[in-house]
C-alpha cells in the first residue's frame, strides 16, 4: 500500500512538473516580438526636416517607441544609402502599424516626404 501511495505521489509530481514546463514553453512561443521602423533618409530641406522631426519624435511617445539609431551608415557590401538611416523600436508590429497609420503621425508623412526623400519599412523582430 505504501508503495502504491509513493508511486501515485511521484506520478502526480511528474505531471505537475510537465504541465509547468508546457506552460512555460507556451508563454515563450506566444511572446510578442519587437518591431522596427527603418527609414533611409536623404534630407533635401533641412529646416523643414527639423520641424518634422520634432513632431515625429513626439508622436512616438504614446507607443513607448524609441529611436535606437539615427546615423550615416558605413557600407560593407553594396552601395550605402545617401543620407542617414533611422531605426525606431516598437514593442510590437501592431504598435508600429498603428503609429504609422493613425494621427498624429499619418498627417506627418507628407511633411516628411516634402523635406526628404528615401525609403521607409516596418519589420517584425525575432521573438526573444
Amino acid at each position: 500500500m505504501k508503495q502504491a501511495a509513493t508511486l501515485a505521489l511521484v506520478s502526480l509530481a511528474g505531471f505537475a512538473l510537465g504541465a509547468g514546463a508546457v506552460q512555460g514553453l507556451h508563454a515563450q512561443a506566444t511572446k510578442t516580438a519587437l518591431a522596427y521602423a527603418v527609414a533611409e533618409i536623404e534630407v533635401t530641406d533641412p529646416p523643414a526636416y527639423q520641424a518634422y522631426l520634432g513632431k515625429a519624435i513626439e508622436s512616438l511617445k504614446p507607443y513607448n517607441a524609441h529611436i535606437i539609431t539615427r546615423a550615416k551608415p558605413v557600407a560593407k557590401e553594396g552601395p550605402a544609402p545617401q543620407g542617414i538611416v533611422v531605426i525606431t523600436r516598437f514593442d510590437s508590429l501592431a504598435d508600429a502599424e498603428k503609429w504609422y497609420s493613425t494621427p498624429p503621425y499619418k498627417e506627418l508623412i507628407a511633411e516628411r516626404q516634402k523635406a526628404a526623400k528615401g525609403r521607409f519599412y516596418i519589420v517584425e523582430g525575432v521573438p526573444q
